[in-house]
């Protein structure tokens, strides 16, 4: 691809040409670059359930085989798209950072839709569909990543994350060499060089990203930061990031891609297929907690290896060989640009008292409960002016009781910490409304409050306990333990 040609494609990107010749690669690089990314996607909202419930990947296949089936078609990306959204909005409010992720992706793409469907008539000539919603949708979704991004680095700048006896770099490694049959005692310099690599890396990715003229940079080391990351089980974050990086690249660099990948894209397909096929058969079997599970672990991983690595490895190629000029930012409609600000908002939640779980605070050792915090930057307490972190209570006994043995009771993160263990009482309140919607019959607790200790029969029919929430309240908010007998600073997801 000439220079001559990307500066065309890029001028275009802006203001469509009415020659047909720049808008003709703009359509052909859209179609191209949906094909490259709805197909990361679909890997990525699949591989959300390869380390752990593996057949619940079916119902993901429902709505991502279209996306497969027909790469370039507006419509069965429009159908992932909404049940991406869907998808997230229901694993709410616990879910994992990834799924948070695509599902602010998914309202990034619908409102651009919506947008692109709404001003059709006030625009002149006859400009492909696609090409109007990516068009549209490129800047605000990039901006979601770049949000996280700004969150995964700031969040970890606090004293329990660089402390060696504490640090979730130092659980992510122990988790990344024993889980791949490596297992062996992690000294303490290791894990400090760990947290202080990881913060100054992802810093970088950050700043590479948002800098047009550094991007291919970016893509590079943010390509390689989270290969190494995904045998620790982050296949699924890292495969989502991949996704994104997509939008990153400019239209004329998968124009010239067209034609090229097709075989890479089949490997992918057969590779990505391989991963799930071993992922469903180690956890039907048991093999992930039986005496070979680090082999089956491995295989796993390095089926995902193969289905991604030629591809980015393509991508990259095509970045650095590209000598167009770089695309910025493309503010308008300014409406969409409240994606991002929601974005932001979230990642805000933990400072504000608002929520501490799907917050993209996860891995970061961070507390901002009770109008404290760990954080090394002063101030962020004075933040704090929503009061569901400073009301808590402190769990010494939680006795459950369901009527048959096929029950599915709910378990939240802090119920796995040993007691006595601290938590927002707002939280308390959610999870007894959780356990009654999944069959528990009788919820026995004791604890403190206030300093004042309380032993309550059946927290269900309890007038305060068991009073049903505001919608919003239990399907959105929910909280980590502050402290429990395993300690205050523990890594919590």
């Amino acid at each position: 691809m000439t220079s001559k040609a990307g500066v065309s494609a890029t001028q275009d990107a802006v203001e469509p040409s009415s020659d047909g010749g720049p808008a003709e690669l703009e359509l052909l690089g859209t179609r191209e670059q949906l094909r490259w990314f709805g197909m990361l996607w679909v890997f990525a909202a699949a591989a959300h359930y390869s380390d752990s419930q593996p057949l619940g990947v079916l119902g993901v296949l429902a709505f991502g085989l279209p996306v497969l089936a027909y790469p370039t078609s507006a419509l069965a990306f429009g159908v992932f798209v909404a049940g991406a959204g869907v998808t997230g909005a229901l694993s709410l409010p616990d879910a994992a950072n990834h799924t948070v992720v695509s599902l602010f992706v998914a309202l990034g793409f619908g409102a651009a839709a919506l947008h692109v469907w709404a001003t059709r008539r006030a625009r002149q000539g006859d400009e492909d569909f696609l090409v109007r919603w990516f068009r549209a949708a490129r800047t605000p979704v990039g901006l979601v990543l770049l949000v996280v991004y700004l969150f995964t680095v700031f969040d970890k700048i606090n004293t329990a994350f660089f402390d060696p006896a504490t640090s979730c770099a130092g659980t992510l490694l122990g988790d990344l060499f024993t889980k791949n049959g490596l297992g062996f005692a992690i000294p303490p310099v290791m894990v400090q060089g760990a947290a202080i690599g990881t913060v100054l890396v992802e810093a970088t990715i950050l700043a590479l990203l948002a800098v047009p003229r550094c991007r291919r940079w970016g893509l590079l080391l943010g390509i390689g930061f989270h290969l190494v990351l995904a045998p620790a089980t982050f296949w699924d974050f890292s495969t989502t990031v991949f996704a994104l990086y997509l939008l990153f690249v400019p239209t004329r660099v998968f124009a010239g891609l067209v034609g090229r990948s097709d075989r890479t894209r089949r490997i992918a397909l057969v590779a990505f297929g391989i991963h799930l096929l071993m992922a469903i058969v180690a956890g039907l079997t048991g093999a992930r907690s039986g005496p070979h599970a680090a082999v089956w672990h491995v295989l796993i991983v390095v089926a995902w290896y193969v289905s991604v690595l030629p591809l980015l490895v393509q991508l990259l190629r095509a970045c650095f060989a590209d000598r167009g000029p770089a695309t910025g930012y493309r503010p308008r409609p300014v409406v969409l640009l409240l994606v991002p600000l929601l974005v932001f908002v979230n990642g805000l939640a933990p400072y504000l008292g608002l929520k501490t779980v799907a917050s993209f605070s996860m891995f970061s050792n961070l507390h901002t409960e009770q109008g404290r915090t760990n954080h090394l930057v002063p101030g962020l307490a004075s933040l704090q002016v929503i009061p569901y972190l400073r009301d808590t209570v402190t769990l010494t006994t939680v006795d459950l009781h369901t009527d048959s043995d096929d029950d599915v009771v709910v378990e939240p993160q802090w119920a796995t910490e040993t007691p006595p263990t601290t938590i927002p009482w707002l939280e308390l309140r959610r999870t007894v409304a959780d356990w009654r919607d999944g069959g528990v019959s009788n919820v026995h607790l004791e604890f403190q409050r206030g300093g004042v200790p309380h032993v309550v029969d059946n927290a269900l029919t309890d007038p305060e306990l068991g009073a049903p929430l505001p919608w919003w309240q239990h399907r959105l908010l929910a909280f980590r333990a502050l402290t429990s007998a395993d300690g205050p600073d523990i890594c919590r997801w």
